[in-house]
């Protein structure tokens, strides 16, 4: 999911830009961005164990960010405001000109981890897709863009929740494990106050029979990753 809502993202960075990434994990996405965009990156985690694997990816990786530990949804951006640009005690809360997230988003029907960290991760009860939307409306720019993946499944309520707070979808992938299945994920680019029409892009098929297809292949290629269990 990570890769795929990188390649999405990528061709809507700016190098000026001031990315934040809520919910880094161990940091691919947002090291993959700074990258190949040169844009300057904040990110989030909440779990401390995991925002330690992120900070030991920004070290060997040479990555420049600002990491903070802390749940998204409580942290005061402001403070974020202060420690980076010294400011005055009365500094305005931060803003960004794009918001980027794979969020938890496996629906309370499922059978749900037993393992902490896993359930953290996947599970959208631990980051409400409205309160989500109404903390990302708060700290984008007023042309500001929000970029995530999330289920497919949940695409009405998707939608609802950022028509309400006038953060308008311009652009959406989906995501299909092959031609005679459903799709798994959908890529979203929205746009804070925006007027212009939603473009659907072309599918992309993860796999052609029993292989990658041509495409996830490319992006494997660029992206370069290499992964340890942990």
């Amino acid at each position: 999911d990570t890769l795929f809502l990188y390649d999405f993202a990528l061709p809507f960075l700016r190098h000026r830009y001031h990315i934040l990434e809520v919910g880094a994990g161990c940091g691919i996405l947002g090291m993959l961005c700074v990258r190949d965009s040169k844009c300057k990156l904040t990110m989030i985690e909440k779990n401390p164990k995991i925002a330690e694997f992120c900070a030991h990816n920004l070290r060997i990786n040479k990555t420049k960010a600002h990491l903070i530990c802390a749940d998204f949804l409580e942290y005061n951006f402001s403070s974020l405001n202060k420690e980076t640009q010294k400011d005055s005690k009365n500094s305005p809360q931060i803003s960004f000109d794009v918001i980027l997230s794979n969020p938890p988003f496996y629906h309370d029907g499922v059978i749900k981890s037993q393992n902490a960290d896993i359930f953290s991760a996947r599970y959208s009860q631990n980051l409400p897709f409205l309160e989500f939307v109404c903390k990302v409306n708060s700290l984008l720019k007023p042309q500001g863009e929000f970029i995530f993946c999330y289920d497919p499944k949940a695409i009405f309520h998707l939608l609802n929740v950022l028509n309400f707070y006038k953060i308008r979808p311009i652009c959406l992938r989906f995501v299909y494990p092959k031609v005679d299945k459903s799709a798994t994920l959908i890529l979203c680019r929205a746009k804070k106050n925006s007027k212009s029409q939603c473009e659907i892009l072309p599918p992309l098929f993860t796999h052609e029979g029993a292989d990658f297809s041509q495409e996830v292949l490319e992006i494997y290629k660029r992206t370069n990753t290499w992964s340890i269990k942990c």
